[in-house]
């Protein structure tokens, strides 16, 4: 019984995650255009180095954060009917803060990897790019995480076996529309 409901929970979702992977990949495709005006990666050197890194903060914050909540609701803190308690602010503080740090932490990185490397971007380019895409992406996760655990609860479900590969999924595609969105933007201002 145990393993069917655990197919019955996971098995769509997961279906729906290699769609999302098909989308994320899309869309950093068109991140790389043909003509020369339009690709980003030549337009804004060192952009493809943030990409890897960002996305896994993204993924670990954002799962690590469903990953409490989901606790959380098993010792009891939390329920469908008491969701927005103390315990719930305090994480998505914490997550927020770190998606801040570690954001500039990772463009001042990607700016001296890409300096070691022979490619010279312009430091407040790029660490704007990712601080931007970084905290945009925490902001929209945060979110998506209430919304799935709620979902979550109201269903009847293990949270533990949803959360993860939903959070990764979503988190994949959320960042990399950020990533593309804040290249654009701030590309336009240099």
């Amino acid at each position: 019984m145990f393993v069917k409901n655990l197919v019955k929970q996971s098995l769509p979702l997961l279906i729906l995650c290699g769609l999302g992977a098909i989308i994320a990949g899309s869309t950093l495709g068109l991140m790389n255009a043909s003509d020369p005006n339009e690709n980003l990666f030549l337009r804004i050197p060192g952009l493809i180095i943030v990409i890897p890194a960002v996305i896994a903060m993204r993924g670990n914050i954002s799962t690590a954060f469903g990953s409490r909540l989901g606790s959380a609701y098993h010792l009891g803190i939390i329920d469908a009917d008491n969701l927005l308690n103390e315990e719930l602010k305090q994480n998505i503080m914490g997550s927020l803060f770190l998606s801040f740090f570690m954001s500039f932490l990772i463009g001042v990185l990607a700016y001296f990897i890409s300096l070691f490397l022979g490619v010279s971007p312009n430091p407040i380019m790029i660490i704007s790019i990712v601080l931007i895409a970084g905290v945009l992406s925490g902001l929209i996760l945060s979110f998506m995480t209430i919304g799935i655990i709620y979902l979550v609860f109201k269903r009847g479900y293990d949270p533990d076996n949803i959360t993860g590969p939903a959070l990764a999924t979503f988190g994949d595609i959320i960042t990399i529309l950020c990533i593309f969105a804040s290249a654009v933007f701030v590309g336009g201002f240099f």
